[in-house]
């Protein structure tokens, strides 16, 4: 694989009522295409679909839950974060992806994350965003052509 294994991420899944950040500490660059598989956040985001409710019925705790769910295997690989703002929890990790339900599909935005604070937020430089298909679709394409 092109990145390290280690690639943790933040996911926030949000809805009109709630915000829910998820951790996870292992392959959290947004795509990669390997032997036998894919892998890397957009991909999780996708596993997450098998286990929620079918959209457009999007609730951010019930498919972080789902999210958590699709990815759980042992230990403490992936979890909530709770009330914690991201980079008070994991101020080491190098995306963040901020998912929700527009017009009845996911909608995603992945952000490289600089932790050095600015005006009591992370610095966030944006590497892509918009529906998920959308997304797994170009970097599938992508990968294959290179």
């Amino acid at each position: 694989m092109e990145d390290d294994m280690s690639t943790r991420a933040i996911y926030t899944f949000s809805d009109t009522d709630n915000t829910v950040h998820v951790y996870k500490h292992h392959d959290g660059y947004p795509y990669c295409k390997f032997d036998g598989g894919e892998a890397g956040g957009l991909v999780w985001i996708k596993d997450a679909e098998y286990f929620a409710w079918d959209l457009p019925r999007f609730e951010a705790d019930e498919f972080a839950a789902s999210f958590v769910r699709a990815h759980k295997s042992v230990g403490g690989g992936v979890r909530l974060i709770g009330d914690q703002k991201p980079w008070e929890y994991a101020s080491d990790c190098e995306y963040w992806y901020k998912v929700a339900c527009v017009d009845g599909g996911l909608y995603v935005t992945v952000m490289s994350v600089d932790w050095f604070m600015e005006n009591d937020e992370p610095r966030q430089l944006p590497v892509m965003e918009g529906p998920l298909d959308e997304l797994l679709a170009t970097q599938r394409a992508r990968k294959e052509v290179a």
